[in-house]
């Protein structure tokens, strides 16, 4: 068994500290119970990690608690606690979530422990050598209050006040690496900066709060999130205006933007870049971050404007430009700037189209997939029970017409079959890489110059405002 101490002090101050039993981690014979604070916690590292927290252990010692007699110089003391096992199988695999599964193969097969105090005294033992029932983590003593502290059937040496973190020699699991090594990345108005999530831990806009987004398909998540302030952490590096661009990047190529005005919405809750849920880390899908909005009222927001795996936030000053795309047909809807840019993202198609003689490229996403929208009466696309289609293929091979219009009244009408699952016909967001520019802004319908399959009578549509069908 290995045991490591404090560095010595200047040894008249030590003596008299240890004489007047005040010594926060030494062992429970050198000191009388001390109340307990209203929180605390207790940091577990192994082969992941977790912060056992005050109100967390509260629940889970109402589940798992248990109670342990000793012996402090002839007088049974009554401890209660939460096993040390259980602590210890929250960081001894990849459960994420209670119930976890303690690894008692692995206990037996031997690595250390260290129990570490606020004051950083440390007192260390082989798995090998101590039975995994012998430890508690206490917090009533007597059944009064006391701050977290190791308690049981041990050596004394093993019995720690003031518990801050409990520390395995156990590797972290490669997910647990990963997380260690990546970084957000800031680009606002050309100034530039990394962050680990260490680092957005340890910050000052680092604040914890409930919130919850609603997905495409209707299925409601939340949570009590953890993050930074996402205004407060541009605005450390400048002024954010109301038409400013916030364009998140995520590892996985998607995009979404936010307007300045959106991030300044915090009527019912602050907008987080949040990377803990429930007290643990997010893993890296749906994290390592996500944005978020959190606060006491328990926000709730659409589920592509909560933007999983960020990476990279970049802020343009000025320019951005809301809208919405009208869809009328079967039924109608409105789709806004946010849920046309997540189509583009997920769905995105890059063409080359040729105009007199002028080449570009657009990015976008295949104008059939928009149908899906409009081409019944009862269904629209992710709004539904799984086991029914998004699109109506049925319908799309028997023909109705599809009409693009743009904002000043010029149409093209287009056959439903020509559009049928032809990715090469296209509603762009993006020309050559950037937003398309004013005069076809929002949206332009263009085809690539090799589709194999062109549909009749189509026209470059710029500035789309509505998309009709009708002749079902």
């Amino acid at each position: 068994m290995k045991r490591k101490v404090l560095k010595p002090l200047v040894i008249g101050l030590l003596a008299a500290v240890l004489l007047a039993g005040l010594l926060p981690g030494a062992g429970v014979d050198s000191l009388s119970a001390a109340s307990a604070p209203d929180a605390w916690t207790i940091k577990l590292s192994g082969l992941r990690t977790q912060d056992l927290g005050t109100s967390y252990y509260n629940a889970l010692l109402d589940k798992y608690g248990v109670e342990k007699k000793v012996d402090r110089k002839g007088v049974t003391v009554t401890y209660r606690g939460l096993p040390l096992r259980y602590a210890i199988a929250m960081i001894d695999g990849a459960d994420a979530k209670d119930p976890f599964t303690f690894d008692e193969a692995l206990w037996k097969a031997g690595y250390d422990v260290s129990l570490v105090a606020k004051d950083g005294y440390t007192a260390s033992f082989s798995t090998k050598d101590t039975a995994p029932d012998a430890l508690i983590i206490a917090t009533l003593e007597d059944g009064k209050p006391v701050m977290p502290m190791t308690v049981g059937d041990t050596a004394k040496s093993l019995w720690v006040r003031d518990l801050a973190a409990i520390e395995t020699s156990l590797a972290p699991l490669p997910a647990a690496a990963e997380a260690a090594a990546f970084s957000l990345d800031l680009d606002i108005n050309g100034t530039k900066a990394s962050f680990t999530l260490a680092d957005l831990q340890k910050s000052d806009l680092y604040m914890e709060a409930r919130g919850g987004y609603t997905t495409s398909a209707g299925t409601h998540y939340e949570g009590v999130y953890g993050g930074v302030r996402l205004r407060a952490l541009i605005e450390r590096y400048a002024k954010l205006a109301a038409d400013d661009s916030v364009v998140f990047t995520a590892m996985d190529g998607y995009e979404m933007t936010y307007s300045g005005a959106q991030v300044f919405d915090e009527k019912d809750g602050t907008w987080l870049l949040a990377f803990r849920l429930d007290g643990d880390y997010l893993p890296k899908d749906p994290g390592f971050i996500r944005t978020i909005k959190a606060g006491p009222a328990n926000p709730n927001i659409d589920g592509h404007l909560s933007v999983r795996m960020v990476k990279k936030i970049t802020v343009k000053q000025a320019g951005f430009k809301d809208f919405s795309l009208q869809m009328d047909g079967q039924m109608k809807w409105t789709l806004d700037r946010s849920t046309v840019e997540s189509c583009t993202s997920c769905h995105k198609v890059t063409v080359t189209f040729e105009k007199k003689g002028q080449v570009d490229t657009y990015t976008g996403f295949p104008a059939w997939l928009a149908l899906g929208y409009i081409d019944d009466p009862k269904y629209a696309p992710h709004k539904q029970d799984t086991k029914i289609a998004a699109y109506n293929l049925a319908a799309a091979q028997k023909g109705y017409k599809v009409d693009f219009v743009a904002a000043d009244g010029f149409t093209v009408s287009l056959d439903s079959r020509d559009l049928d699952h032809n990715d090469q016909v296209i509603l762009a967001m993006y020309k050559n890489g950037e937003v398309v520019p004013d005069g076809e802004f929002p949206l332009v319908l263009v085809w690539d110059r090799s589709a194999k399959k062109v549909p009749a009578g189509i026209k470059n549509v710029k500035m789309i405002a509505a998309i009709k069908a009708s002749g079902f």
